[in-house]
């Protein structure tokens, strides 16, 4: 019985630190900051990587539609002039007899931002270009398929 009664007082005897109980004012504020920061943080590095995934998504369909013209080429022995533009691989030109499309298909014609590629041909040598995330040609956020070399020169 007093065995059982020294169990009982220490179970019931309160704990170290017991008495304080819950946070202050200031830690919690502290707290809340620390987080506050730490979600920008967070947020502006994610949409960053937001806008790359598209830039990335953009080169790939534009390889996407090499491809394509590379077929279209073989079937009609040149690329579809800057006139005809991309729209040639979807219906068949007026001066085109072994036309054999479509080859590709009309969503793949924009890029990520909605907007239309541009397309640069003189049958021969062709240039895909997209206007990137602004949404107008000639900026500096132009992505241009084949990637120009460094110095300004042509792409083989």
């Amino acid at each position: 019985m007093k065995l059982l009664r020294r169990i009982v007082s220490m179970v019931n005897r309160p704990f170290k630190g017991a008495a304080r109980s819950g946070m202050s004012l200031i830690e919690i504020i502290i707290v809340v900051a620390l987080m506050g920061t730490l979600m920008a943080y967070l947020i502006r590095n994610l949409t960053g990587q937001q806008e790359e995934a598209k830039k990335d998504q953009t080169r790939l369909g534009m390889g996407v539609l090499e491809q394509c013209l590379q077929l279209y080429r073989v079937h009609n022995s040149r690329y579809p002039n800057t006139e005809q533009g991309l729209e040639a691989m979807l219906a068949a030109p007026s001066d085109v007899k072994t036309w054999r499309g479509p080859y590709t298909e009309t969503n793949k014609l924009n890029d990520p931002w909605g907007v239309k590629f541009q397309y640069e041909s003189d049958g021969r040598n062709f240039k895909i270009i997209s206007a990137g995330p602004d949404g107008s040609m000639g900026n500096a956020d132009d992505i241009v398929y084949p990637e120009q070399p460094a110095g300004g020169g042509t792409a083989p």
